[in-house]
């Protein structure tokens, strides 16, 4: 009998506690998501120790990027939301080829790297007039978190 009283002591504090814990509440916002990302990537090219090793992160976390749109866009059957991805990737791709000098741009120079990343950082959170629905904007970001 004792022991029963105790369980049920336990139980119910238990349940008292649970109870009294407020839910964690879960990051659903996708852009922010996207944002911090790019935010933590400016970071790693600015702690990075030559510059070199700065070209290769931007390049690698660019591109990581740009796959994750490419599949994000074989997976929805929204034409908005294609539109959406195309003009991302573009931009991305833009901003790889001024990273390499390609497509007519000149390389960008090893001193100017941490500015870069901070213009591309710059010009992705000025994305937000780009329309993707909240399910694709969540898709692109479990594919780069599955991708990086």
């Amino acid at each position: 009998m004792r022991t029963a009283s105790r369980l049920l002591g336990l139980l119910t504090l238990a349940v008292g506690l649970v109870a009294a814990v407020p839910p964690a509440q879960a990051d659903v916002n996708p852009r922010e998501t996207l944002k911090r990302h790019v935010r933590d990537v400016v970071q790693s090219v600015k702690a990075a120790p030559t510059a070199a090793k700065k070209r290769a992160i931007l390049d690698e976390k660019l591109r990581g990027m740009i796959r994750a749109l490419d599949r994000a866009e074989r997976m929805t059957a929204l034409p908005q939301d294609r539109a959406g991805i195309d003009v991302l990737r573009a931009r991305l791709q833009e901003k790889l080829d001024e990273l390499h000098g390609q497509d007519g741009y000149e390389a960008v120079p090893a001193n100017q790297l941490d500015a870069f990343a901070d213009y591309v950082q710059q010009d992705f959170e000025q994305a937000d007039s780009i329309t993707i629905s909240l399910t694709t904007a969540l898709l692109i970001v479990i594919l780069i978190v599955l991708l990086a």
